[in-house]
């Protein structure tokens, strides 16, 4: 039986017009790839409002927290100053989870697991206050640059945890500018860069302890945090009397008085302010805001100490700034890049 000859196609395909296909422009909206939506004006205006917050109440913090402890009393009185800072802290973002803010929803943590956590945020604060105490304003700041460093140090040593190269050029360019600007500081004031290191390291220390008790705890840092400030409270209280000189009120200048209770109001703005700015943009946005603060720290320090910088200062200041600075950079693009 022949075989039905059919018509041959040979030489039409390619002589074909290709024709144009609607077939993208057919698909419905929801599968069709869409523009990312613009941000509302609002939404801007708030998130700016949270970033003026955070600087605002970063160099209050500061500058309020070294006025306090330029009384001779308050000085001694290291661990009620933090018990005021945490109080402030635990009632502002209590309320911040009610109406009508309601930043975030609370959770409840077993007490027993975040007493390390508690230990290790009461420690970090404390020597961070007292770095403050006997530094200046300028150095405190420059010297908590270094926490960057000792971070990636621990992480190496305790996990093997390794950086790219050009990530440890930038850290050893941030241990070079720090060290120019202790070179006139260490002199006459080597317990302050004593208390300084211990202030970073513990700094670092807390920063990698927390990481991992978020993920452990599977919650968010302000939920972390409501949990901690009020059992780092009542872990402070029983030391109070042991360590700190409890001062005659009536014979402290109520200027510091003031300086001491608006501290603990600008700490709680400072840790409130953080989580959102994150929450709303992103650890990049927080993170060259931060850099903005170090600036705008280390420029209010020095004219109000009227500090007159030599080269190697500022040579100093630049190194450890701009190496923090491409260091953050690195890391984020290699965040990124993993995802």
């Amino acid at each position: 039986m022949a075989a039905e000859k059919r018509p041959s196609i040979e030489g039409l395909v390619d002589n074909m017009d290709p024709r144009e296909s609607q077939e993208l422009q057919e698909l419905p909206k929801y599968e069709a790839p869409g523009e990312p939506a613009e941000i509302p004006l609002k939404e801007k205006l708030i998130t700016s409002v949270w970033i003026f917050l955070n600087t605002i109440s970063t160099l209050g913090l500061v500058f309020l927290s070294k006025r306090t402890f330029e009384d001779v009393q308050l000085k001694d009185c290291q661990l009620m100053v933090v018990g005021w800072h945490f109080t402030a802290t635990g009632l502002v973002l209590f309320i911040s989870t009610k109406g009508p803010f309601r930043a975030f929803k609370p959770v409840r943590l077993n007490p027993w697991n975040m007493l390390p956590v508690c230990a290790f945020f009461v420690g970090y604060v404390v020597l961070g206050n007292l770095s403050l105490t006997f530094n200046s304003i300028g150095f405190y700041q420059l010297s908590k640059v270094m926490t960057t460093p000792t971070v990636v140090l621990i992480n190496f040593i305790l996990f093997r945890k390794t950086v790219t190269r050009w990530m440890l050029a930038s850290i050893l360019i941030t241990c070079l500018g720090v060290s120019f600007t202790i070179n006139q500081t260490a002199g006459p004031a080597l317990k302050g860069v004593i208390v300084a290191a211990m202030a970073f390291c513990s700094t670092a220390l807390y920063q990698i302890w927390i990481g991992k008790k978020i993920e452990d705890f599977a919650v968010s840092p302000p939920q972390l945090l409501l949990n901690q400030a009020p059992l780092s409270v009542l872990m402070l209280i029983p030391f109070i009397p042991f360590i700190d000189k409890i001062p005659d009120f009536s014979t402290v200048p109520s200027d510091k008085l003031y300086s001491a209770f608006l501290s603990g109001i600008m700490a709680s703005l400072y840790n409130l302010s953080q989580f959102l700015i994150i929450g709303r943009t992103s650890a990049l946005t927080f993170n060259i805001v931060s850099h903005i603060k170090s600036i705008l720290i280390l420029s209010f320090g020095w004219y109000s100490e009227g500090k007159i910088l030599r080269p190697t200062d500022w040579l100093g200041v630049l190194l450890a700034l701009g190496g923090g600075w491409v260091y953050s950079h690195l890391a984020m693009r290699a965040k990124l890049g993993r995802r």
